[in-house]
């Protein structure tokens, strides 16, 4: 999917917020390079980045081969321009359409600038980044003085502030990337025109196409007013903005992957638990059996005990009613003749009386 983005800026060497800037420091930035501003020393090293593609130097035919030199052109701007607010160079970033190959992206872009700038007599330096990933653009600063065979000329080009310049730009690389696409049998389309001015358009055709008599292409340009009624309008967001919006997904996502870890790791326990408890209660089961077969063996042996003490006690019993049998014929006399057979006797001699 192709998408239209071309903001066009000016580098000053104060900011409104008060900060220095240096064109040196944006072509490093720019090219992943390092470089050293020779005006105030500073060293700007980018060379860890890793998402450059290309870059390259673009140049008119009156200009000197030594501006090919990146960190010779750019002190050469600086030197030249004297003002504390001094105006550095014009830079912008391009969107480049994801539906065709790299190679072609850097031809295009170069056509564009050929086309547009270096034909004007700017210097243009670009680089291409992210040009695999989902966000291929470039970036591209250019020159705001003229050049000859001995360098920049003293007076500045004021014509190339002028505003309408600027939608001639933006129209005409979405010209140029249309054509592109169409030659690559890409059907997707760009438009430099935000949706109040789409709808605009939209009108002023479809009222001509009914003058015309041309009613179902007007019924066309209509449906598109439709389609375009129907989008919330968007309000431009601040650099500031979408730096705290990428903190804030980073945090969350920081979070996310914390929340993760908690729930993999509340897993991980959950399951280990579930074998432990498994073999736990594999355990606690053998454990019962041999209780319980423990306590039947007990009551087993209980029950015998409680049996054998039964029979003792009958036995016992029986005992004690014998001897009181005995005791009873012994009181009585019946055993007499018996002890006397046996020369067994239980009773008492009584006095003046010869045993025989």
């Amino acid at each position: 999917m192709a998408i239209f983005h071309l903001s066009f800026k000016v580098l000053t060497r104060i900011t409104k917020e008060g900060k220095s800037k240096s064109s040196v420091y944006l072509a490093a930035y720019n090219c992943r390079l390092k470089l050293t501003d020779e005006k105030t020393g500073k060293v700007f090293n980018y060379t860890k980045k890793q998402d450059l593609y290309k870059h390259g130097i673009l140049l008119p035919e009156q200009a000197p081969d030594r501006f090919r030199n990146r960190s010779h052109l750019w002190n050469e701007v600086e030197r030249m321009e004297k003002r504390k607010d001094s105006q550095l160079c014009r830079y912008f970033i391009i969107a480049l359409p994801k539906d065709i190959t790299p190679e072609k992206n850097e031809e295009l872009l170069k056509d564009y600038l050929n086309k547009y700038f270096i034909a004007k007599g700017m210097i243009a330096d670009y680089a291409i980044h992210d040009i695999k990933s989902g966000n291929p653009h470039a970036h591209v600063m250019l020159t705001m003085r003229k050049v000859n065979k001995n360098g920049f000329l003293n007076k500045k080009s004021r014509e190339w502030n002028d505003p309408k310049l600027v939608e001639v730009w933006r129209r005409a690389w979405a010209v140029l990337v249309n054509k592109k696409l169409r030659e690559n049998k890409v059907a997707d389309t760009i438009t430099n025109l935000s949706h109040l001015r789409q709808k605009e358009l939209f009108i002023y055709k479809a009222k001509e196409e009914i003058k015309k008599g041309y009613l179902k292409k007007a019924e066309k340009f209509i449906r598109g007013v439709n389609i375009l009624n129907k989008k919330p309008p968007r309000r431009r967001r601040s650099r500031n903005e979408y730096i705290n919006l990428n903190n804030n997904t980073v945090k969350n996502n920081g979070v996310r992957e914390r929340l993760r870890q908690q729930i993999k790791q509340k897993e991980e326990n959950q399951q280990k638990n579930k074998w432990l408890g498994l073999f736990f209660s594999k355990f606690m089961l053998k454990l019962k059996n041999s209780v319980n077969k423990n306590k039947q063996n007990i009551e087993l042996t209980e029950i015998e005990f409680y049996k054998n003490m039964k029979i003792d006690k009958e036995d016992v019993k029986e005992n004690l009613d014998l001897e009181q049998d005995i005791k009873e014929e012994i009181n009585r006399g019946d055993c007499y003749e018996f002890n006397k057979k046996n020369y067994i006797s239980h009773a008492a001699k009584r006095p003046g009386i010869r045993n025989k």
